[in-house]
């Protein structure tokens, strides 16, 4: 875009400053003016007969209304608001500068929408801050979920008529009991933090509070029969943290702890049986929710540098705990007898990291590094009734424990060839050990090899290749849950793997109007072990980016991106060697253009217009005997956001805004689906999205 081309140069200077800034003394020690022997230096003269400090308010601060037009939700994810008319929002970049030093400062982009943000800072910069945030998040699915379920509380109740049925075409009220739901997730997040920076040292504190609402898709089974509900979310995440640094001459050490909290206002989610009991009185079901959990951690780290070498260290730990009370095993018929009325839950966590980085000789430098994490569930075992469905009693299982301990070591060097060539070779280890799972222990070797090439001062290009290749202890599957795993599978995550990664990329970026890049991946990973399972996955991509400056008020740039990934799978429906194979074949294809234009009608209007296509698509074929397809599994979107912005006088300013999208998807899952489509689902019908959709902004600001 040209406003970031426009500003490049002070964008390049603010990064440098906050580089400069956030370097630490243990690096800057020495170097700075403030350093300089002035003993003998006569000050009489030094003071600056022309500097000044701006004082007071500057800035800007806008306000806005705008029409939303879009009878899907999903809308929403693009245009910040789910809400259909008229919504208005306040932008703010404001700061008051006091002659003494202090500063306040505003901002605020979209406040009133769902996705708005705003800051408020105070204090004294290079001194101490006061920070007071506000962010919104949302996630919006989909407002066509049918149902003929109410919420009510934790409770999922069906309408006072209704009569079940065996299935769900024998459901005589179904089609007039169903409404429309919405499934959407919103979060208010609130943030409170200071710092503070003395001579040797700096202190920081924040805490931030999470507050979650919406509806979630929840599937409540009974036996054999099924309900998709809207699972109500209501929860909060509580966040804690502090830390202290400590710096000398070449050394840093510092401690920083964390403490957070989650609690859920739900304790679970039971619903109403739509179908007619198969099995003993199950006329209804019950299902935990995600339960109250607190976390703790501290960690101390240090640094030490000098003469071209670094050496970073950091020791961690961390408790996990959760102990929230049981709910009955089942609420249909006699609930069989629990062990213990809470989960007493606990995992404890240890973590190490040790970096060293160095210039061994001129034109070659070394890095190294060793991480070690250590998970512990001291979580007591006991034999837990096992309750299908929230129907029949099927024995009792134990809790497993899946501990974990992770090491992993890197070596690594640069090699500068000459001015233009330098390479960047590498070697990495990585060892887990496991508990409850099918393998005990996983290795795996990787080594990687760069080579940087500066062809000319306008061209430049480097290529990357990697392999690694993992594998493990004796494969033993799990026998301690009631659905075993047929001896043959290998579960991807855990099996043998070779991985072959080539990286190619262009880059051309003269002292001119034109700058492009280019760039190639190709990768291959080979599961050359596995009989059941997942077998050969191919991936290639590409993309291409140009912008070209024509001149100082117009810019133009587009980009081109492909990704191609091939998987193949192996399975078996009689419990032995494989008997049946999938192949998906997926693509993705995103396709951008955008203009600039600034400073027309005697410097008043700017306009912008940005165009972006982008299409994902996944197709599956399972062969046993026959190759038969999956169904449609896409999605495409057509996106247009323009502007034009007219400059009243040097201080106010109006601010049209347009967005177009065109959005489709498709899942075979549901595809053409209803609600009595599967007689023993009650599903949410078709939740696939095809819309057409406006927003349309007007904002005024002022410049202070």
């Amino acid at each position: 875009m040209f406003a970031s081309q426009r500003n490049i140069n002070t964008q390049l200077t603010l990064l440098a400053l906050a580089i400069g800034t956030s370097i630490s003394p243990a690096y800057a020690q020495g170097y700075g003016i403030q350093n300089a022997n002035r003993d003998k230096a006569n000050t009489e003269k030094w003071e600056c007969k022309r500097c000044t400090v701006n004082s007071g308010f500057s800035g800007s601060v806008g306000v806005g209304a705008a029409y939303n037009d879009a009878d899907d939700i999903h809308f929403g994810n693009t245009a910040g608001t789910d809400k259909d008319g008229v919504v208005g929002h306040l932008d703010a970049d404001l700061v008051n500068k006091a002659e003494s030093g202090y500063q306040t400062s505003f901002v605020a982009d979209k406040l009133g929408y769902d996705t708005g943000t705003a800051t408020l800072e105070t204090g004294r910069p290079g001194h101490y801050n006061i920070t007071l945030g506000y962010r919104g998040l949302a996630h919006y699915d989909t407002n066509d979920a049918l149902s003929p379920y109410v919420n009510n509380g934790d409770n999922q109740s069906l309408p006072s008529n209704w009569q079940t049925g065996a299935i769900t075409s024998q459901m005589p009220t179904l089609l007039e009991d169903v409404r429309n739901l919405e499934l959407k997730t919103e979060r208010e997040r609130f943030l409170l933090g200071g710092d503070y920076l003395g001579s040797f040292y700096r202190a920081e504190v924040n805490y931030q509070h999470e507050k979650r609402q919406g509806k979630r898709a929840f599937s409540g089974n009974i036996l054999t029969n099924s309900a998709m509900l809207a699972q109500p979310i209501d929860d909060t995440t509580d966040e804690f943290g502090a830390k202290i640094y400590f710096n000398g001459k070449g050394w840093l050490i510092g401690v920083d702890s964390s403490f957070s909290q989650y609690k859920n206002d739900h304790d679970a989610i039971s619903w109403q049986n739509a179908f007619t009991p198969t099995f003993g009185a199950a006329y209804s079901g019950q299902s935990a929710v995600s339960p109250d959990n607190k976390a703790y951690r501290i960690g101390a780290n240090a640094q030490l540098s000098g003469n071209g070498h670094q050496v970073l260290m950091h020791l961690g730990v961390a408790s996990f705990t959760q102990d929230d009370a049981f709910l009955p095993a089942t609420i249909n018929g006699l609930s069989p007898a629990l062990p213990t009325t809470s989960l007493d839950g606990k995992v404890d966590t240890t973590e190490m990291k040790l970096k060293y980085n160095g210039r061994i000789v001129r034109g070659l430098s070394v890095r190294a590094s060793y991480d070690y994490s250590d998970r512990d569930n001291k979580t007591t075992l006991n034999p837990y009734p096992q309750v299908i469905t929230d129907s029949y009693y099927a024995g009792t299982a134990i809790n497993p424990e899946y501990d974990r301990t992770k090491q992993q070591a890197k070596l690594a060097a640069k090699y500068r060839i000459n001015r233009a060539i330098y390479l960047n070779a590498g070697y990495q280890y990585d060892h887990n050990d496991y508990s409850d799972l099918d393998r005990d222990s996983l290795k795996q070797n990787s080594v990687f090899a760069k080579v940087n090439y500066s062809i000319t001062s306008s061209w430049s290009a480097w290529l990357k290749a990697e392999f690694s290749d993992r594998s493990g202890s004796t494969y033993k599957a799990v026998t301690t849950t009631n659905s075993q795993s047929n001896p043959y599978l290998r579960k991807s995550y855990l099996a043998d793997r070779e991985r072959q990664k080539y990286q190619l990329s262009i880059n051309f970026n003269p002292e001119s109007a034109l700058s492009a890049s280019a760039n190639v991946h190709v990768s291959s990973d080979d599961y050359d072990d596995t009989l059941v399972g997942l077998t050969q996955v191919d991936t290639q991509g590409y993309d291409i980016s140009a912008n070209y400056l024509l001149s100082d008020d117009l810019s133009i740039n587009a980009y081109l991106n492909q990704d191609w990934r091939d998987s193949d799978q192996a399975g078996s429906s009689n419990f032995g060697l494989p008997n049946w194979f999938v192949n998906t074949d997926e693509k993705s294809t995103v396709i951008g253009a955008g203009v600039d234009y600034l400073h027309l009608l005697d410097k008043k209007l700017d306009l912008g217009l940005d165009y972006t296509y982008s299409d994902g698509q996944s197709d599956t074929e399972i062969t046993q005997g026959l190759t038969s397809p999956y169904g449609d599994y896409f999605a495409k979107r057509h996106n247009i956001n323009a502007f034009a912005q007219y400059h009243l006088n040097e201080k106010m300013a109006l601010r049209f805004d347009w967005i177009f999208e065109n959005y489709q998807d498709s899942d075979w899952l549901n595809q053409g689906t209803s609600v009595d489509t599967i007689p023993n689902v009650l599903t949410f019908g078709d939740l696939s999205h095809d819309y057409s959709a406006h927003y349309v902004g007007l904002t005024f600001s002022y410049q202070l």
